[in-house]
């Protein structure tokens, strides 16, 4: 009840690791998360939307085999292993970006050239949350485009004599739209909740990489406020979508 009364003020308690406010180390720390959330989700739902729909107006052609293998091999990768497997070839045998870390020590950089490194180093982490998660994207674009298509409506719009471009794209995906709008209930926490395992790989410290500390370290008033952090933020994407 203490905890409690507290929490409506906003008061998480101290972190038993930082010896400051769990509010402050939050805030301190979600900056990068969201970053590299709100730019995976974008460029996932660029990707996988695309995919989807394409797959459902090709259905069992060659098109449609080829995306749901690969949306099947991306859903099937574990995060720790796909990011260290994209590390070891783009970081130490190709040497093109950074293997961890979000800047680089050696230089003293500042301004635009400041956000540059950091993207650079951003680059690996990003591909790999995208990679693995416009399969479930993917998957429910199909789905959806499919049930849409099989509508009466749909063979009223065709039989009508519109364009099958205008059918798909006019009539059929404003409706597949729908069900994606609801997963904004989970887009909300997740942009704001940190990729913990993707962090921890990338030795990026974001939030959930702290979180993924504290659980180590039991900094039990940390966990409590992180986790009713993303308590509230999944309530409000609820209500949002």
């Amino acid at each position: 009840l203490n905890w409690l009364g507290k929490l409506v003020r906003f008061d998480f308690g101290n972190s038993f690791k930082y010896q400051i406010p769990v509010i402050d180390v939050i805030k301190d720390s979600m900056g990068v998360s969201f970053a590299v959330a709100l730019i995976a989700t974008i460029f996932e739902f660029l990707i996988a939307i695309p995919l989807g729909v394409t797959a459902a107006t090709h259905q069992y052609s060659v098109r449609d085999y080829i995306v749901t293998v690969l949306v099947m091999i991306g859903i099937s990768l574990p995060s720790f292993f796909f990011g260290q497997l994209l590390k070891n070839v783009f970081s130490i045998q190709l040497g093109l970006f950074p293997s961890s870390g979000l800047i680089d020590a050696s230089k003293d950089l500042s301004g635009f050239a400041l956000l540059m490194d950091q993207m650079w180093h951003l680059f690996i982490p990003i591909l790999t949350v995208v990679i693995l998660s416009i399969g479930g994207r993917m998957r429910m674009t199909r789905t959806n485009m499919l049930e849409v298509l099989n509508s009466d409506y749909i063979r009223t719009a065709r039989s009508k004599g519109l364009s099958e471009k205008k059918v798909i794209y006019v009539h059929a995906f404003r409706n597949t739209m729908i069900p994606l709008m609801t997963l904004l209930a989970g887009i909300l926490p997740s942009l704001f909740g940190g990729a913990m395992i993707t962090e921890e790989v990338f030795a990026i410290d974001g939030i959930g990489r702290l979180a993924y500390k504290a659980l180590q370290q039991g900094d039990v008033p940390f966990i409590m406020g992180y986790n009713m952090f993303l308590a509230v933020l999944t309530v409000i994407g609820t209500l949002l979508s």
